[in-house]
């Protein structure tokens, strides 16, 4: 028996020490923007906005469990394989491409934390400056392990969401028929609910995610004997996101979409709650959107500079001075006060390009995916620790259905809007 508890102890200690990128990552993935996306959908589709959550949880834990282990055994990030491997040229065509994307997501959480202000009658302006100031202030002179204890704490903001789901007495039985089976409360074939869905992919399982996850893991300094573990922690981090995603599109269904009341944005959404599941439940949901807005206000701009640090050869850590690791500071600074100067115009609605931010994170999914199937399968970088088996099949299938489903909901979406 004691040499079970000492086993479980090492376990456990082992555990801890990575607990971290997997877990952000995962959960930042539910930014403002995610929030936005799950709440517009659900008021469009209730519960179907969760169909082939399931699979999407598996995809997400695949696919982040590859980047972490790419990560720890080539101790590069994804970026600096894609320019070793397929030149400077290339990268700048993949990182114009996520930087639109990810200033686009930059804009969406500046926008959420302008409308958690908002909500709580406070005045938005100056607190909105302010906290960008102060993260900023953070992410220069904190160091990793600081950081990374802030952004395990504001996972506990997401708690929210849970809260409000339950106060919104929903039909549990029906919710999981809708979301793990079939829906048959929407049409299944019309195509703009596949661009909604396309939408809810995109913002769950996130271009600037797989990207993130391989240079927090550098920078964490992990290496194979932390590998099981780590996998472990990525599998984790993919439950509760999706978990809170879930909790997300329950509130919203069993009072708004079941009350015929859309709206396009989360402001809104917190708002139109009130009346339906009371004060506590529209109060849990605002401090769900404040916490998220700031989770991904600092991890989404974070992800844009260590890509940007690997690509262009600069130092790119936490860990690093300001003076030794500028570049990679500014340009995190710059996409901050880039959205915060947008969103001091007050006619400025920011949510409302959330579906089509969203749906172009989940069109460039086959993209990242192939160079996560190029680098995870070659033994020359991965030796003995190439993907086999049901990763590998998954990863590819991934792929091929994403592309479909984004052509298919892109000519939708057109024909739609003609």
């Amino acid at each position: 028996m004691k040499g079970f508890f000492s086993k479980l102890k090492k376990r456990l200690f082992f555990f801890l020490l990575v607990l971290g990128p997997g877990v952000i990552t995962a959960v930042a993935d539910n930014d403002a923007g995610g929030v936005a996306t799950y709440t517009v959908a659900a008021s469009l589709y209730g519960m179907a906005s969760q169909f082939l959550v399931i699979p999407e949880t598996i995809i997400l834990a695949v696919t982040q469990e590859i980047g972490a282990r790419i990560a720890i055994v080539t101790k590069k990030g994804l970026g600096d394989l894609i320019r070793e491997r397929y030149g400077i040229k290339l990268s700048l065509v993949i990182f114009l491409l996520y930087f639109i994307t990810n200033q686009g997501v930059v804009l969406q959480n500046i926008s959420g934390l302008k409308a958690a202000f908002e909500i709580f009658e406070i005045n938005w302006r100056f607190f909105l400056i302010f906290t960008c100031l102060l993260l900023i202030f953070f992410v220069i002179f904190f160091d990793y392990k600081k950081l990374q204890k802030i952004f395990l704490f504001m996972i506990l903001f997401y708690l929210g969401y849970v809260f409000s789901a339950f106060m919104a007495k929903p039909n549990w039985g029906e919710a999981m028929m809708e979301s793990f089976i079939w829906p048959k409360k929407i049409n299944i074939f019309d195509l703009a609910f596949w661009f909604s869905r396309v939408a809810v992919l995109g913002t769950t399982i996130t271009a600037w995610g797989q990207f993130f996850v391989h240079s927090y893991i550098i920078d964490k300094k992990l290496d194979v004997r932390h590998l099981k573990y780590e996998r472990l922690e990525v599998f984790l981090g993919a439950f509760i996101t999706n978990f809170f995603s879930w909790m997300m599109a329950i509130a919203v269904t069993y009072t708004l979409f079941s009350n015929h009341l859309k709206v396009d944005d989360g402001f809104k959404a917190a708002l139109a709650i009130k009346p339906f599941a009371g004060e506590l439940a529209f109060i849990f949901f605002a401090l769900g959107l404040f916490g998220a807005s700031i989770l991904g206000l600092t991890i989404v701009p974070l992800a844009t500079a260590y890509v940007f640090s690997e690509i262009f050869g600069y130092e790119g850590s936490l860990d690093s001075s300001f003076i030794k690791g500028r570049l990679f500071y500014i340009f995190f600074i710059i996409q901050i006060l880039l959205g915060l100067i947008i969103a001091l115009f007050p006619q400025t609605s920011l949510f409302k390009i959330t579906l089509y931010v969203d749906f172009l994170n989940g069109a460039m999914l086959p993209i990242i995916f192939y160079f996560l199937i190029k680098f995870s399968e070659d033994p020359r970088i991965m030796g003995k620790y190439t993907s086999r088996g049901f990763s590998r099949v998954a990863v590819r299938a991934s792929a091929i259905i994403i592309s479909l489903l984004v052509i298919i909901s892109f000519f939708g979406k057109i024909f739609h809007l003609a």
